[in-house]
This record gives structure tokens, sequence and C-alpha cells, in this order.
């Protein structure tokens, strides 16, 4: 691995084919396809972690139905880029892109077993002063894919 930082940037729909090879590598996201990519590089949130030409990371988010919110759904390294502190920078630029957009809370879910993406996320909120609060969970969804407990960051601090 390269001592040099990853660039972060918004991704374009050209970066489709990266983001793929990507998502695949990573070994812990689930690959969508090709559209969903396209589609969230139009009216989403896809950052992307780059380094050397190649993509090392990414952070996709997309508008919560109720406007004000944004659902951030995956955040993914390549296995040389875990515990680098990468994902903690992905985040704070995503941070940067909601609070800009206005957005006053960030909706997530992580499955009960993930205790990575659970110990990222306290991380990131108690950085940032803020509360990672457990709100439900997929429930009826489930039914067609795995039991998530859904969380939300309300994007003020938590002494407000």
């Amino acid at each position: 691995m390269s001592h040099i930082q990853p660039d972060i940037r918004t991704a374009t729909p050209a970066d489709v084919p990266a983001l793929l090879d990507l998502v695949r590598d990573t070994g812990t996201l689930d690959l969508h396809t090709p559209y969903t990519y396209w589609a969230l590089a139009h009216a989403g949130v896809i950052l992307v972690a780059e380094r050397d030409g190649g993509l090392v990371g990414l952070l996709t988010a997309m508008r919560a139905p109720e406007g004000s919110a944004m659902l951030l759904w995956q955040v993914g390294l390549r296995e040389s880029e875990r515990g680098t502190g990468l994902s903690q920078r992905l985040l704070d630029a995503f941070l940067d892109e909601a609070r800009a957009l206005g957005v006053g809370a960030v909706t997530l879910t992580i499955a009960e077993d993930n205790l990575a993406s659970q110990g990222m996320m306290q991380r990131f909120a108690a950085r940032h002063g803020l509360v990672l609060e457990r709100i439900g969970d997929t429930g009826p969804a489930a039914t067609a894919m795995a039991l998530e407990t859904l969380y939300r960051i309300k994007l003020t601090h938590a002494s407000v």
C-alpha cells in the first residue's frame, strides 16, 4: 500500500465500471446493478477514494423520502485500506456534503453482527459530537433481505 493518502472526490457515471469492480473486491458489500450506481452518480451521492488512478474506497448515499435526511447506504474499502482511517475520511467528506445540502439527519442500517460497521459509525458520531441513535429495523423487508438495525444521526451537536 502506498503511503500517499487517497484523494476523495465525487464519482461520475464514467466511474461505474470501476465502482462495480471495487464493490466486488471489498468482499463485504452487496453488489447492485450498474444502473443503480449510474443513477446514484446522477441523483444521489457517491464519494470515491482514489489512489494512483484506481478506486480504493467508496461511500454511497441518497436523499430520504422526507427530503431533509439522507440514507447512508454503503461504505466500503479494499482490504489493503482497512484500518487506515480512510472510512472516517469518507464519512467526514459525506458529512460536509450533507450539511452543504441542508440535510438535518442521516439514516443508515447495520446488521447486528457487523461489529466493524457499528464501531466505524460510533467513532464517526463521537468524533463529531453527534449521537448514533437506534430508531428501528428493516422490519417487513427482512423477508427478502437480512434484518438490519435502523439508526439516525442528527447533524447537530448532542449538546445543542
